[in-house]
């Protein structure tokens, strides 16, 4: 009999700690309806399965997950940052999409808000030891040190760079400066929705072995290979990031004749799998962007922390001692920094 109570004992005082525990809430924001809503929307699923598979395994614990646009714009970023802290009181953010990031880091790191952004791992990052910003994303630096690499040892002496204008490719452009052999001749950089190329590839000097070409969407990099291949015989060697995998080669590039070789993350693909699989049921899809898994890992390692302790400086301290986190993206580790240790980026051949 004495047994028994204390079992009714405990329920009921394990009932009552669950329903004394504050609601966690969690905010995405992502790119939905910009240049980078790719990326954003399996972003913002992976959010949503990350939240959902939390609350599976923790059915006691209340949390409430709220979403915004950034819309790829530095303003809105800023705009419904500051909406999720002050109306919706959310103290963590998964988020923003690509470079707009670096529009909230002074803003999370003003209002004491965790921020941790799932495809952004920009110069910004080490500019300052931030406390409440963090990234698991990929440096970005390590885009152009794979291509880099590859170019040094191919020999390539003439070369020309085209690259659109913005903190990504800024990055870009400055590590390829920083690590090549070999100067290139030319270093044109054109505006996010620039799309006739006819001029700068008229003048660009002949006999080129390679180009390097940072741009920004599938509409900049359809423009330049058309009115190249309308205006040129020549065919350098091509050398871009990840962008490139996101048109559909036979149709879009490899009509063209060139060679290309690309940046882009390396996944643990068994994991990368998985996580594919699940979204996929989840969702009637696949992930079109790289970064979902990040997504995901982000979201459940900030809940997994606000589980432990709630507090913002406990869920600060949390993250930035994560260490081994073995996840759909990989395993990787913040080791007391901002930003993960354990990425690599490598360079292939596309086709």
């Amino acid at each position: 009999m004495r047994i028994q109570v204390s079992l009714l004992a405990l329920v009921a005082l394990t009932a009552t700690v669950v329903a004394a525990q504050p609601a966690v809430t969690i905010a995405g924001l992502f790119d939905l309806s910009g240049g980078g809503a790719i990326w954003g929307k399996s972003e913002r699923f992976a959010f949503e399965l990350a939240v959902s598979d939390f609350k599976s395994r923790h059915p006691g614990v209340q949390v409430h997950a709220v979403v915004e646009d950034s819309q790829y714009s530095s303003k809105q970023t800023a705009s419904a940052l500051q909406k999720l802290i002050s109306i919706d009181k959310a103290r963590y953010v998964v988020g923003t999409t690509w470079e707009t990031t670096a529009v909230m880091m002074p803003i999370c790191e003003s209002r004491k808000v965790v921020c941790i952004s799932p495809s952004y791992h920009g110069r910004e990052y080490y500019s300052r030891p931030w406390r409440y910003n963090f990234t698991a994303w990929f440096e970005d630096k390590g885009y152009m040190s794979a291509l880099v690499s590859q170019m040094n040892a191919r020999g390539y002496r003439r070369v020309a760079v085209f690259s659109a204008i913005s903190s990504y490719y800024d990055q870009l452009v400055e590590s390829y400066l920083d690590l090549t052999r070999e100067k290139p001749l030319v270093i044109e950089r054109v505006v996010l929705d620039d799309r006739d190329f006819r001029s700068t590839i008229t003048k660009t000097p002949e006999n080129l072995d390679a180009i390097v070409m940072l741009l920004d969407n599938a509409g900049q990099i359809q423009a330049f290979l058309k009115q190249w291949s309308e205006l040129r015989k020549d065919r350098p060697d091509v050398y871009t990031d990840d962008l490139i995998v996101y048109l559909d080669p036979p149709e879009d590039v490899s009509r063209y004749g060139f060679v290309f070789y690309y940046s882009a993350p390396v996944f643990d693909a068994e994991q990368l799998s998985e996580f594919s699989q699940r979204y996929e049921k989840a969702f009637g899809a696949a992930p079109d962007g790289s970064s979902a898994a990040v997504a995901y890992d982000e979201t459940m390692i900030v809940l997994e922390c606000a589980l432990a302790d709630p507090a913002v400086e406990a869920v600060r301290e949390c993250v930035a001692n994560t260490k081994g986190y073995h996840g759909y993206s990989g395993t990787f580790s913040f080791n007391g920094r901002q930003t993960v240790t354990d990425r690599q980026i490598v360079a292939s051949k596309l086709g």
